[in-house]
């Protein structure tokens, strides 16, 4: 029990007791001054008594100072009667004081607490107001909730699926239908029809609904009247600010589903898409290979058959790495791939990439500069060759006729850092860093406008697996050419681990 409910518990004793016991300090000091200045001191006492309690027990304290003041001071001595007129305006001067005194106590006290309560519940708004748009689902907008009411939890209850509320006191008063009630409400399915018979149903059960436009999130059981600080009107203004909130989370979810499901569709699409063009090459080379050795088989001497089975072989074996690849790319979408790394220097890279390039170097030609000395990599080859083969076909999509594709393979620092650039129409800089996101096709620069959009989102998911990034810069040997600016693509691999696991086989060895 608080000070303030003792002195209220006491406010009748005090009132009425208090004079007399301030009596003996009266006649101490009686000695030394005159009649009035000790009326004077009952006066200053019904004054205080005005001030720090209600008119009513003021009222009461007045009379009481008054009869001790006749029984101590006043002639005769010894009796509480009135025996003439200074009696009468001494009782009338302490009455007229404390109210007077004590109604104007009691309507500044009033005002002081009504700003003190406006000052309360505007912290609590601002703080729940802050706090609502930045919550992103459901449940951090019933956290936000919760905090709010924190203040008041003796006499409110939140009732949500995910909390223990029967065990509220305010829930154990209730009887077990009415706690039914409640449990069917949170099962109640929002339709058009039943959020137009909330309020009826607040009413009935003595609840406020927290939903959105299609379920009910959750019930507040609240009482009001016990709560000094929650004037009614703004509390149903948070609550409808909750309610705004829990509808445009649930909207923000659904519109996260859709982009998921359309993003899903869309790669469902440009795998299709890839996998058709890389693989529709090789088989068509398989299938006219097979096809010339079984109709031709009897005219074809050893050497011929042999070249179009090698390269039945080949392309088989080019398949099996297509598929691979496609594997190692699913999982790297869902954070599962697995890198087989093994030792392989940049040379061999370039081997493997160039030999898959033939086909499409028709009209441009690669040229290489691989510094000399350079480490050998501890990488997975296959993803590492699919995502340099990413890069340079990409340029040799828009590369002008006859132009060349420039690689050049260098360590600096402890980074491997190959720089893949073309003479084509480049990428604008505010495009750079979109380019790697899924999906996304430039409508100027060195994306193919019907491409998948997959290409550098799969070479950067590989490169940055082994440790390494992937970024986009203009081309410097270009920059005077406005129209074919060109562009590079700079891969960075670290060669740290590389030098590390090289001393491990040398120390075991």
């Amino acid at each position: 029990m608080s000070i303030e409910q003792h002195i209220r518990k006491f406010a009748y004793p005090i009132a009425i007791l208090f004079p007399w016991l301030l009596t003996p300090i009266a006649f101490l000091i009686a000695d030394y001054l005159p009649d009035t200045n000790v009326q004077l001191l009952y006066l200053v006492m019904v004054v205080f008594i005005s001030i720090n309690v209600t008119v009513e027990l003021a009222i009461i304290n007045a009379l009481s100072s008054f009869f001790a003041y006749s029984f101590f001071f006043a002639e005769p001595d010894g009796s509480i009667l009135i025996h003439g007129p200074e009696d009468l305006f001494t009782i009338l001067l302490f009455v007229f004081s404390s109210v007077i005194v004590g109604y104007i106590a009691t309507k500044q006290k009033r005002n002081v607490q009504k700003i003190r309560e406006r000052e309360f519940m505007t912290d609590i708004e601002l703080e729940l107001l802050e706090e609502l748009p930045k919550a992103q689902n459901t449940e951090e907008v019933i956290a936000a909730m919760r905090d709010a009411l924190k203040p008041w939890r003796e006499n409110c209850v939140l009732i949500t699926d995910a909390d223990n509320w029967v065990t509220h006191p305010m829930i154990r008063r209730l009887t077990n239908l009415r706690k039914t009630y409640l449990e069917e409400l949170l099962k109640l399915r929002l339709t058009p029809e039943v959020i137009e018979k909330i309020p009826a149903l607040e009413r009935e059960h003595d609840v406020y609904f927290l939903y959105n436009s299609q379920q009910v999130i959750g019930l507040l059981r609240i009482a009001t009247e016990n709560i000094q600080y929650l004037p009614k009107d703004i509390f149903l203004l948070l609550l409808r600010q909750v309610n705004i909130s829990l509808e445009r989370t649930r909207l923000a979810a659904d519109l996260e589903k859709e982009k998921t499901a359309k993003e899903n569709e869309l790669l469902r699409s440009a795998l299709l898409s890839s996998v058709s063009h890389d693989f529709r090459t090789p088989l068509t080379t398989m299938i006219g290979a097979t096809s010339t050795v079984i109709e031709f088989g009897e005219h074809l001497d050893k050497q011929q058959t042999r070249e179009l089975l090698d390269t039945v072989l080949e392309e088989a074996q080019r398949l099996n790495r297509y598929t691979q690849n496609l594997l190692d790319m699913t999982r790297l979408g869902f954070g599962q791939l697995q890198l087989e790394c093994d030792w392989v220097s940049v040379e061999e890279i370039m081997g493997v990439v160039k030999k898959r390039l033939r086909p499409l170097l028709i009209h441009n030609y690669l040229k290489e500069d691989i510094d000399p000395d350079l480490p050998p990599l501890y990488v997975h080859a296959a993803l590492l060759e699919q995502a340099i083969f990413n890069v340079v076909d990409n340029a040799i999509k828009f590369s002008p006729v006859n132009e060349s594709i420039d690689i050049h393979c260098s360590k600096e620092d402890d980074r491997m850092v190959i720089t893949i650039c073309d003479q084509g129409t480049g990428i604008p800089e505010e495009e750079r860093q979109k380019v790697f996101e899924r999906f996304h096709t430039a409508e100027k620069g060195d994306r193919r406008r019907s491409g998948s959009g997959l290409g550098l989102t799969i070479c950067q998911g590989m490169i940055m697996a082994h440790g390494g990034s992937v970024s986009i810069h203009g081309n410097p040997k270009r920059l005077w050419d406005k129209t074919n600016p060109g562009c590079c693509v700079r891969i960075e691999l670290p060669v740290t681990i590389a030098i590390e696991q090289q001393d491990i086989g040398k120390s075991e060895e």
